[in-house]
């Protein structure tokens, strides 16, 4: 019985060690992933030798800490300490991160390591004053900014702001040589993100939707180049004046509204 005991016994610390040996391999003694990779340690608190003497406590009082306190890792603070907001330097003894944000290791732009808050969220937010804001960190932020009037701020829903369409960029009048390409092109951004259709009236006022059944035109149109923008061209391969002479119309649409931008085509005069 005391031989079956002791195997058990042998067992057990054998796959305990085995466990810890593992844990370990995978998170890394100092909380790094397998390979190194950076930026989702957090930091560990790390209370001064001196006790509580370095602390500098703040009162219950929101003007001195316009985000708010926080607890204080290190019991030093009966109020607690005053949070940081997004992108401050900060550690988990005396420089916590206010509420929705956690201190998260990150690499500088000369490859050293620093702790920073980051915003827990990372979607956008509309707020109260029909503004979009990166996350809710950042409408908190404005609205501490706000100070006794921070209650007027408040996020409306997530996501961005619904905006009419803003014609971003736009072509310009142009002439163009027969049997040579011609491009216009139109970048337009709102949200919801909108969508770009092109129009175009002949010289005799005639007006049709592109690019109809013309084998001479094509329509290309991407994402980007920024966040709820959308760009598009009109290629004409071979201008020929009879049929391409006229004016091109972008028209930006979406579910609040429209927004158009017109330019002209003509043949290009010889010299």
């Amino acid at each position: 019985m005391d031989s079956h005991r002791r195997v058990s016994q042998s067992l057990f610390r054998f796959c305990h060690a085995f466990a810890l040996t593992m844990a370990l391999t995978v998170t890394g003694i100092n909380g790094d992933d397998v390979g190194g990779r950076q930026g989702t340690a957090k930091a560990p608190p790390q209370c001064p030798d001196n006790g509580c003497a370095a602390f500098r406590c703040p009162v219950a009082d929101r003007d001195v800490c316009p985000l708010g306190l926080v607890p204080d890792a290190c019991a030093c603070c009966p109020y607690g300490l005053c949070g940081l907001g997004e992108t401050a330097e900060c550690n988990a003894a005396d420089r916590p991160c206010a509420d929705n944000l956690e201190c998260i290791r990150t690499e500088d732009v000369n490859g050293g390591l620093q702790y920073r808050c980051t915003c827990k969220e990372t979607d956008p937010v509309c707020g109260s004053d029909n503004r979009t804001y990166s996350n809710a960190c950042q409408l908190n932020e404005a609205a501490a900014e706000l100070g006794n009037n921070g209650s007027q701020l408040w996020v409306q829903y997530k996501g961005p702001c619904q905006s009419a369409p803003v014609i971003r960029s736009a072509s310009k009048n142009l002439a163009g040589s027969i049997g040579h390409t011609v491009v216009f092109d139109c970048e337009v951004k709102g949200y919801p993100v909108p969508s770009i259709s092109w129009r175009f009236t002949d010289t005799f006022g005639i007006t049709k939707w592109l690019p109809g059944d013309d084998t001479l035109i094509a329509i290309q149109t991407r994402g980007g180049p920024d966040r709820f923008t959308v760009t598009s061209w009109v290629q004409i391969m071979e201008f020929k004046p009879a049929m391409h002479t006229g004016n091109y119309t972008c028209l930006g649409t979406n579910s609040v509204d429209v927004t158009t931008a017109s330019a002209a085509l003509d043949v290009r005069k010889m010299v």
